[in-house]
């Protein structure tokens, strides 16, 4: 009985090919502490993987170097350190497959360096106590009183404008010479909410953020409501940023002339709309009907696509929402982790509407063959078929061998 399943273990394992697999590996060292002037070497650990690899570094102010190359064996590359800071070394996979599966290596891995003083005592105490202190000692608004008094542990303020206000001095002053601010100084405000954050930053790194809450007061705001959130339209030109050939023009909303931008190629009407945050988004206005579509311009070297959602079903892909260009759009991938994924969208040099292949790692983008991947899609289909008959016949073929062997020692018997 033994010798029979010895004989079925082989077999099986002959038809499905299986065995061990070693997956690839990746990783990074070097020396976390340097001086300015040195330089610092970054080992790069390869095992099992070939491709293409970047090193980048998070700050060629601090760390100054970088590399790409296709490499199969671990590498060295040296980085310079050019003044005091902390920056990251990252090592990513760009187009890389693990030796033994084959399959698509995405792993990225870093190590972060700190670059001291070089020639003082203070540049080599690593063990040095930096302050936390994230307090400020006083902030105000020139000309303005801020509700309530200021405190330092008091997060939230709030101020009120007057309609012909279009922007505010905020001056602001750390309790720690030491710690940094952010936010203060002359800001842009306009009409309705505005929100504005002072963020201080502690020697540690440690952050406190204030909170302005400027209300610039309009005698007739446009309130528009798109889904379940609440905006105001902008009335003031100078807060628009325009795109790419489009130019300035007006618009009548609710018998309002406010204005807006334009473009011939698209037909597109855009105009700004303020949350209750005080954020600003250009929105594309439909006069015919009153609605507003966001408008999400996807910049890439060659092009520039509108992105448009489209609820089409395309065979073998999933939706999946991602970030491009700082926007977060819908997109179709065959799996998740996928680098390259399909979104619907007009080409702004041209107005034409289409599907278009985004390279997610490289910001890359070019027109969706149809037909071509409709082709592939039905070879895949094929090539199931085909895996699926020869799986069904390769177990038949087991099992008739087993009644075979069965039936041969009984006759032996």
């Amino acid at each position: 009985m033994k010798r029979l399943l010895f004989i079925l273990l082989f077999v099986f394992t002959y038809i499905f090919g299986l065995n061990i697999v070693k997956a690839g590996t990746l990783s990074v060292s070097a020396n976390t502490s340097v001086k300015v002037g040195q330089a610092v070497s970054v080992k790069i650990n390869i095992s099992g993987l070939a491709g293409r690899f970047r090193v980048t570094s998070s700050d060629n102010s601090i760390l100054s170097g970088s590399a790409e190359d296709f490499w199969e064996s671990s590498q060295t590359v040296t980085f310079s350190a050019k003044k005091t800071g902390k920056a990251t070394i990252t090592v990513t996979p760009v187009d890389v497959a693990d030796f033994d599966s084959g399959e698509s290596y995405t792993g990225s891995r870093s190590v972060t360096i700190t670059v001291l003083e070089s020639g003082t005592k203070e540049s080599i105490d690593i063990n040095k106590t930096y302050s936390s202190n994230n307090n400020l000692k006083s902030l105000s608004i020139s000309g303005q009183e801020l509700d309530p008094v200021f405190d330092k542990d008091t997060l939230e303020y709030k101020v009120s404008l007057d309609s012909s206000i279009t922007s505010i001095n905020i001056k602001a002053v750390s309790e720690d010479d030491d710690a940094t601010i952010k936010g203060d100084g002359e800001v842009a405000v306009s009409l309705g909410t505005n929100t504005i954050l002072i963020t201080v930053v502690a020697e540690n790194g440690n952050e406190k953020v204030y909170k302005i809450i400027a209300e610039v007061e309009d005698a007739n705001p446009i309130n528009v409501k798109i889904g379940k959130k609440k905006y105001t339209v902008l009335k003031n030109k100078d807060l628009l940023n325009a795109p790419d050939n489009y130019s300035e023009t007006t618009v009548l909303i609710d018998g309002v002339e406010v204005p807006a931008l334009t473009n011939e190629v698209t037909g597109y009407i855009l105009v700004g709309l303020k949350d209750n945050k005080g954020n600003i988004k250009l929105y594309i206005y439909n006069p015919s009907n009153g609605k507003y579509t966001l408008y999400k311009e996807l910049g890439f070297d060659a092009i520039k696509i509108q992105y448009i959602k489209n609820n089409k079903k395309l065979t073998g892909y999933k939706k999946y929402q991602v970030r491009v260009n700082d926007e977060k759009i819908e997109v179709l991938k065959k799996h998740k982790k996928d680098d390259y994924a399909l979104i619907y969208g007009m080409n702004l040099n041209d107005g034409k509407k289409g599907w278009y292949s985004i390279d997610l790692k490289q910001n890359t983008i070019q027109r969706y063959n149809d037909r071509e991947i409709s082709a592939l899609a039905v070879l895949n289909n094929k090539y199931l078929i085909t895996i699926i008959i020869l799986t069904i016949s390769s177990l038949m073929l087991m099992l008739f061998m087993l009644i075979l062997m069965i039936k041969i020692r009984k006759f032996k018997r």
